[in-house]
């Protein structure tokens, strides 16, 4: 009778082998599980309508529904922003092409989510487990516009001192692979490519924030209006939750001198400092800064969620106190007030000055505040700030911040300057 059974149904059993060979074979080896996977993998083009010409390349793969595509936000920046100047198109391994529609974004982690309306091989599966750190992984894309190309490399770990998950892959992540998959040795995705150090040093966004945008995500392609709404409410989430989580810890400070100023509030920022004087200069200069490491990228010309300080102490034993306020007088010119933007993305500063009092300190304050043209409730905020101290010690300070709310740039404003004192040693 088992013979039997085994005769009949041997047909059908290889039959289904052969069909659902690649999702039930595991590959021994990278050039199998290359083959086993590369027309899951694509190139995504951003083409300018009036030339016809690629201005952007990167790489992509097949996740959820069929015919969709997850690339990084990097990659289709200028469709999300100028969908009357480019559109997106995929290039298959083996020469097949196609137009793309864009249905959703996460700016915050870089994804994106494409469509296609081609008939496409079955959709990659996405890890729900992170791997144990040395765990053997392929990254696959497009690099440098020379076809599809599998990297070996290994997963190191989460990066520590980054405000946004990033993995760490040790491995070759060149141009045009970012918005590829990273691939563990079953073929499921454990992250995307989205940058590198150089030196076999990249970065992976973690896959399941790619399972979140699909779930998040309608099947129908995306509007001007629903893409900004809904950019704009992923930077209200982030920065709330960024505001918060400074506010909620030790607000740390540090000493320049005489001086008590805000320090290192996270380890997400990277902070440094030094004493410059010239052997004919009348002035010293002590400086101390610190600046996030993890803007987000909304376009060519606009990077956000930015947390910039800078507190500068300037002190002379030469200089009659007249010449030396003289001299603050002329190094006003706001060094950090250096963010992106155009005319077309946000408006210009609005700036108020004035004298405020903290700890004993009068300071000169001016505050200005732009908008984002296309993301409202959206801002950006500098604060410069000169303390003079008996005619021959200053403190000048200034913040930058990007990307927050009206209320959160107030919030983290007057804690900045909450911890601004004057304290010499021994008083």
């Amino acid at each position: 009778m088992f013979k039997f059974v085994h005769y009949l149904l041997a047909p059908f059993i290889a039959c289904c082998m052969a069909t659902g060979l690649k999702a039930q074979v595991p590959a021994t080896d990278t050039a199998d599980l290359y083959d086993n996977w590369r027309d899951r993998v694509v190139q995504v083009q951003v083409i300018e309508r009036q030339s016809q010409s690629k201005s952007g390349i990167g790489s992509g793969f097949l996740a959820g529904p069929p015919g969709f595509i997850i690339t990084n936000y990097h990659v289709i920046a200028d469709l999300a922003n100028q969908p009357g100047d480019y559109e997106a198109w995929y290039l298959g391994e083996d020469g097949h092409r196609g137009l793309l529609q864009l249905v959703n974004v996460d700016v915050v982690h870089d994804l994106a989510l494409l469509k296609s309306q081609d008939q496409l091989p079955a959709p990659l599966a996405i890890a729900t487990d992170v791997p144990r750190q040395g765990t053997r992984l392929y990254s696959m894309g497009f690099p440098y516009d020379i076809g599809l190309t599998i990297v070996e490399g290994t997963y190191n770990g989460m990066l520590e001192k980054s405000l946004y998950e990033r993995m760490h892959f040790t491995g070759s992540i060149n141009p045009g692979m970012s918005g590829g998959p990273v691939l563990n040795h079953d073929g499921e995705v454990i992250g995307i490519n989205v940058a590198t150090a150089g030196n076999q040093v990249g970065f992976l966004v973690p896959a399941r924030f790619a399972s979140q945008l699909l779930a998040g995500s309608s099947t129908e392609p995306a509007t001007m209006e629903s893409l900004h709404r809904a950019i704009s409410q992923q930077l209200q989430a982030n920065q709330s939750a960024i505001t918060d989580k400074l506010l909620s810890g030790k607000f740390s400070t540090t000493r320049l001198k005489d001086f008590q100023v805000a320090g290192e509030l996270a380890n997400w920022m990277s902070c440094w400092g030094n004493s410059l004087q010239n052997g004919n200069d009348a002035i010293r200069h002590v400086y101390y800064q610190c600046q996030s490491q993890d803007d987000i990228f909304l376009s060519g010309s606009l990077s956000t969620g930015v947390i910039r300080f800078q507190h500068d102490l300037l002190s002379t034993d030469r200089l009659h106190p007249l010449r030396f306020y003289h001299q603050l007088e002329k190094r006003s010119y706001y060094p950090q007030l250096r963010l992106d933007g155009t005319e077309e993305t946000v408006t210009r500063y609005q700036c108020q000055s004035g004298f405020i009092e903290q700890s004993g300190m009068n300071m000169k304050s001016v505050f200005c505040v732009r908008a984002y043209r296309k993301l409202p409730g959206i801002y950006d905020a500098y604060l410069y700030l000169t303390s003079l101290v008996e005619g021959q010690e200053a403190l000048q300070t200034t913040l930058v911040l990007a990307g927050f709310s009206w209320e959160n740039l107030a919030r983290l404003s007057e804690t900045f300057v909450g911890k601004l004192a004057w304290a010499p040693a021994g008083s």
